[in-house]
């Protein structure tokens, strides 16, 4: 029966766990999701905010995660663990009930669950914990081991974490991931392709550009935001755009008056593009093959070397080894939870 019990309170983690890393590779998107929950229950004052109840939450759920799997504190991660997985129901089922249209964001843009599939989760976590944590009286106690592993993979996740908030995802799994071809780019475009809407300065659309050629992408969808320092950056990408032989757009959220050459597009949909309030996109033929946020921009050589590979060619790589390093610091937290 303690087999069964721990293996119960292992696969409870390993949820919690991948579904709060999920959430932390992007912060941006887990801000989001928070922002919806807030405006759900009409506590929109909270807005700015957001970010960090999203990545709080996120961090609370992969800690929780890394404390059931090691086994660790019983007692409390049970409490905590039991909690959370009871207000999660209590929330999926109100929301299924009540068919609020929005998504539960529970694995970030990674997994995509209907309300009755978070509610059918919730519950099946439910059974589980029951199973692993009751009664508390009986719940082992861990080796002192694990106290080190406990250590090493909270420590791992909070410069992962760190890392995440000055970068991008290293693996998108939005509509405008790179790889996919925008809609206004494809003869028979399907459902499922996104589309990115941009109208110049004097508010006509010019959807048609961003169809065919070799562009660099720059977007900001908080302009408001170090105002003269985003401007420097703008101009350093257009100079490389410029040098590496690219087309060259700035996307915004509102245009200001002196920059009359900047297009705007969608605030929602520039996020989606790319996570970085600045950042750059390089777009080939409609189709997105690699981003870059503002503290890392491309170098020209680097351009040069991606527009004269096949579109496919270059997004493979300059995308494989961001999935590469991801694998191995999967791999790496997992043994250290595992066989540590």
């Amino acid at each position: 029966m303690k087999a069964i019990r721990r293996i119960c309170a292992v696969l409870i983690g390993f949820v919690f766990f991948g579904a709060g890393l999920l959430k932390l590779m992007d912060p941006v998107g887990a801000g989001l999701v928070a922002g919806e929950y807030f405006n759900l229950v009409h506590a929109g004052i909270l807005a700015p905010l957001a970010n960090i109840a999203g990545v709080f939450m996120a961090l609370l759920e992969t800690f929780l995660g890394i404390g059931l799997i090691c086994g660790v504190f019983p007692v409390a991660t049970g409490i905590l663990s039991g909690v959370v997985i009871t207000a999660f129901t209590i929330l999926t089922f109100v929301m299924w009930r009540l068919n609020v249209p929005m998504e539960c964001g529970c694995f970030g843009e990674a997994i995509h669950l209907t309300h009755f599939q978070s509610f059918i989760k919730n519950v099946a976590l439910c059974v589980l914990w029951l199973v692993a944590f009751i009664p508390f009286s009986s719940a082992p106690k861990p080796r002192k081991l694990k106290f080190v592993s406990l250590g090493i993979a909270s420590l791992s996740v909070i410069l992962f974490t760190l890392y995440s908030i000055l970068s991008i995802p290293p693996i998108d799994f939005t509509s405008f991931k790179p790889g996919a071809t925008l809609m206004q780019a494809e003869q028979s475009p399907s459902p499922d392709s996104p589309l990115l809407s941009v109208c110049d300065f004097e508010g006509e659309y010019r959807d048609d550009l961003l169809a065919a050629g070799d562009w660099l992408l720059i977007s900001v969808y908080e302009p408001e935001s170090a105002p003269e320092m985003m401007r420097k950056r703008i101009a350093q990408a257009e100079e490389r755009a410029a040098e590496a032989g690219l087309g060259c757009l700035v996307l915004m959220s509102s245009v200001p008056e002196d920059l009359p050459q900047a297009f705007s597009a969608d605030r929602r949909s520039i996020m989606t593009l790319n996570r970085s309030n600045g950042g750059v996109t390089l777009l080939r033929d409609g189709m997105i093959v690699a981003k870059w946020p503002f503290r890392s921009l491309p170098s020209q050589e680097r351009l040069e070397e991606l527009t004269e590979l096949d579109p496919t060619e270059a997004m493979v790589k300059e995308n494989t080894p961001k999935r590469l390093r991801l694998q191995g610091f999967l791999l790496y937290v997992f043994a250290v939870l595992l066989l540590l």
